[in-house]
This record gives structure tokens, sequence and C-alpha cells, in this order.
């Protein structure tokens, strides 16, 4: 029967009064769902905007963001080469167009591969595409690690080589690894292309000799900029053809060599559009690094946009599969939890309930009185029992510590308390034996308050990080909770926000799915 009658319901204070409440609900269910929606939607985001408190990240709709997040993911962050491409000469499409085909000719030495991993990240599009390719290549990573002298655990933890092009004196290891990174590099597309520009060489050039202090520059020293102004700051420097006393120490010093030959790269871009047979193409004196950047984004916005989106999701996924032994333990420590506390728990409240002593009364006393201690407090004591009995690293040291809860037996044993007393007696009657009586008369009677107590038991066992951690520290032992804490202390923020999110979701899919038993668990004790 509702507090509230159908005539009652329909006075103003009753319907102010319910309106209230409703809205105290609704304002309690958006303050529990908004730490998890920012939770799921930092997983969408990366180094560059996962501390923008934005609820709803802003490349979604911003174009700009999208770009500026773009640059930074092509450059990995690197600000002078980012400054390099800011100030280079716009060009149009068709030039562009060009442009990209000049990209796709060049040799693999005089360009450097970009979206690589940043040193604040885990991954990149060039790892993933790098993996990629092995694996057509290789039938298993025991191949990759023979030819490489590597020890990788799976294709996903294999990076590719470090590319130092830029420096004159670097020559890169001769052995299979190299060879097979520049057979990828030669499939590469123009937008992974980033060109060795000899402006950016000569920007890096005057900062290490000025120890990157325009006040260090000596009065008699001049150089060009981009505005043919006196110069802001390096990275806006530019080579002329003026045979500058500071641009001749360049050429000598620090161009590579693979440019002695064909020149550098603006040069080659110039000679690319004299031998073009088309008017339409305009020259420009640097390369169109920004233009050709933001031209190749507005026409793949959509699958850029989604690359971003799903790149940290897809990495957990990844990671979670490396470590497929971590999934597989915590189903094995879930599924062992969930039988043995069913079974342990039920078993001594219903002794406690069918057989009253004069000391039960202090007995679950006890009981509760574990409750008022932290359960940090035994894992010491639980370690020290569990290495004298040779259990660690051993689900039964996860598994049995764990067995006997005090809230649980509390809880049981009013239930089979409330129980009507007549079932019993009729099953005496009919000369059943006590453990039927339990199994088949209280248990089935018990059932919404098993499936309350098997998400407790559940829910337990699958967030458990530090007692896992602490009896069972063999890595092949590990659970994924504790997989997760690895992961985050080398991952950033948002990839690790979309660790948490996957691994939420599997207790959000038990409650959903349970949550009318859960309900008739919670609600039925309290009506009894």
């Amino acid at each position: 029967m509702s507090l509230v009658g159908k005539v009652g319901r329909k006075r103003p204070r009753a319907i102010f009064a319910m309106m209230m409440v409703y809205i105290i609900l609704t304002i309690g269910a958006v303050t529990t769902l908004y730490p998890f929606a920012t939770m799921l939607t930092t997983g969408f985001k990366s180094t560059t905007d996962q501390n923008d408190n934005k609820l709803i990240p802003a490349y979604w709709s911003d174009q700009k963001e999208l770009e500026a997040k773009y640059i930074d993911d092509k450059y990995a962050g690197n600000a002078s080469w980012m400054n390099n491409a800011k100030y280079t000469d716009s060009a149009d499409p068709t030039t562009l167009d060009e442009y990209e085909k000049f990209l796709a000719q060049l040799p693999p030495d005089q360009w450097i591969a970009g979206f690589t991993t940043p040193s604040t990240n885990v991954t990149s599009r060039l790892n993933l595409a790098w993996q990629n390719w092995l694996k057509t290549k290789y039938q298993s990573v025991t191949e990759v690690n023979t030819a490489f002298t590597e020890f990788n655990g799976a294709f996903q933890q294999v990076t590719p080589p470090s590319e130092r092009l830029e420096d004159p004196t670097w020559n890169p290891k001769d052995d299979q690894k190299w060879a097979d990174w520049i057979e990828f590099k030669k499939q590469l597309p123009a937008e992974f292309r980033v060109p060795i520009s000899a402006n950016r060489l000569y920007q890096e050039f005057l900062r290490t000799k000025f120890k990157n202090q325009l006040a260090d520059v000596p009065k008699g020293v001049k150089f060009a900029t981009t505005q043919g102004k006196d110069v802001p700051d390096f990275s806006q420097a530019r080579l002329t053809n003026q045979n500058l006393p500071i641009e001749r120490e360049f050429y000598e010093t620090a161009v590579p060599k693979t440019f002695i030959n064909t020149g550098t790269i603006e040069n080659q871009w110039q000679n690319w559009i004299a031998s073009t047979d088309n008017s339409k193409i305009s020259l420009t004196e640097t390369l169109p690094l920004a233009s050709y950047d933001s031209y190749h984004l507005a026409k793949n916005a959509a699958s850029i946009k989604s690359n971003f989106t799903w790149r940290n999701y897809n990495y957990v996924l990844d990671y979670m599969l490396i470590n497929g032994r971590a999934v597989v333990n915590t189903i094995i420590f879930c599924l062992l939890t969930i039988l043995v506390q069913l079974t342990v728990n039920p078993i001594a409240a219903y002794a406690l309930s069918r057989y009253p002593m004069k000391v039960t009364g202090k007995i679950l006393l006890f009981l509760l009185a574990t409750m008022a201690f932290p359960a940090e407090v035994a894992m010491i004591p639980s370690f020290l029992l569990l290495k004298d009995l040779h259990l660690l690293n051993t689900f039964a040291a996860l598994v049995l510590p764990a067995a006997a809860s005090g809230y649980m037996i509390f809880l049981l044993k009013g239930f089979f308390d409330s129980l009507p007393q007549e079932i019993f007696e009729s099953g005496q009657i009919d000369g059943a034996p006590e453990w039927k009586m339990m199994l088949k008369l209280a248990f089935p009677l018990s059932k919404p308050v098993f499936g309350y107590l098997a998400l407790l038991a559940f829910m337990g066992s699958y967030g458990a990080f530090i007692y896992a951690f602490l009896v069972a520290q063999n890595r092949e032992m590990w659970t994924l909770m504790v997989f997760i804490y690895q992961l985050q202390l080398v991952a950033p923020k948002s990839i690790v926000m979309a660790a948490v999110t996957l691994a939420a979701l599997p207790t959000l899919v038990v409650f959903l799915l349970a949550q009318n038993v859960i309900m008739r668990g919670i609600v039925l004790p309290g009506e009894r």
C-alpha cells in the first residue's frame, strides 16, 4: 500500500512534495553518473586535452582544437618541429597536391616518420602501423625476436628503431631491424613523412651555437627571418642565398651527408615545381608544411577524429590481450570467491539459526566486530600465515582468507530466522535430514539474498588490488587490477581513465542484468 492515497496525490502539497522527491533523486543520479561520464570521456582525450575538465572533448566539434591536437600528435609534441612548420609559406590546394607527390618520392633518409610516441605517452599511430606491418612479414613475435635479437612478449611491444637522421655524425645500426624499418618507411603515406627541412636544421644550429639565447648573438652576426626583420626567436630564422658567414658555417658542419649531392629539401622542392608542367602551381620558398597539415586534416577529419576517439581504448584492449593471463586469473579468482563465500557463509549462518546457543549473540557480536577494522589490518597476519602454509602465489591464497564474512553470516542468519518454522517442521515430519532441509528448503527460499551476496563477493574479488598483489607477487598470478595499476605508473591520465572505464564495465553489466534479484535481496530481509 502506497503512503499517499490516490485522492491525496492530486492535492497541491502532495504534487509539490513528489516533485521535490523526484528532483532530489534526479540530482543524486546526476552526481553519481557524472564522475563515470567524466572518466569515460577523458578516455577519448590525450595528453593535450586530458586536463581541460570538459565533459565533452572539444575536438569533436571544434576544428581548431582538432587541428591543434593533430599537429601535436604528428610532431609528438616537439616544439621545434611544430614551430618550424608554423612559420612556413602557405599554398593553394593544387600546389599541396603536388607537394604530396613530392613527399611520396623522397628517399627514406631525407625524412623522419611522424606520429612517433612522445615521452608522455605509451602508444602512437606510428607504433601501431609498424607493429601491424611486422605481423604481415613475420608469423610470430618469436620470429621477430630472432631477427631483431630482442625479447618481446607480443607484437604490441615491438617499438620502431630510433632515427637521428638530422645528425651528420650519426650512422644507423646495420642490422635486420633497420633494414625492415627502411622497407616499412617506403610504404608510409605522405601524411607520415616529415621532411628534414634545412631551415629547421639551421634553426637548431643557431640554438646550439648561441645556447638558445638571442642575447648571446654577436652584433656582427646577421641572419634572415620569415618576416624579413630582426629575428624575434630562432624558430623564425630562415636560410637565404646571400652567402652569409653564419650560413656557410652551417652548410659545412650541420647538414647531413645525404643532402650533399641532392641539395636541401627546399631546393629539391623548388626544382620539382620548376619541372612541373602546370602553371597553376605556385612557387614557395619554404616547404608548405602547415598548409599541407591543414589540407590533409580537412580531407580526412572524420577518420582522424575517430582515431583520436578510440585510440586509448584500443590500446587498453591490446594491453589486456598482451597480459591475457590477467583476464583468466581474474575470472577464476571471482568464480572461486563466489563459490567459496556462498558455501561457507550460508552453512555457518544456517547452523547459528537452526541450533541457537547461549553464546550465539556473542558469536554474532564477534563476527560484527571484524567489520570495525579495515581489511588492511589483517593483510600482514594473513600474508605470514599463508607464507608458513606455502600457499603464496596460488588461488588458495587469494580466496581462503575471504571465505568467511561476518557481514554475510549476520545477514543470512537473520534471513533464516525469518523463514516460517512450519516448513522445517513439515520436513522433519517427512523424515528429511537437516542437510536436505537446508539444501531443499532454506537455500531455495534465500535466492534473492544469495544473488545480492554473490554480487558483493564478485565486486570484492574483482576490485581487489593491494591484497591480490601482496599474496600473489608472481606475474603469472596477477589479476587485472594489478596490471591496471602497473599501467598507470607509465601511461598518461587519458589511457588510465580508458583502462578504468573498461575495468568498470563488467561490474556495471552484472548489476544491470541482475538488478531485480539484487533489489529483492536487499528489500526482502528488511521486510521480514
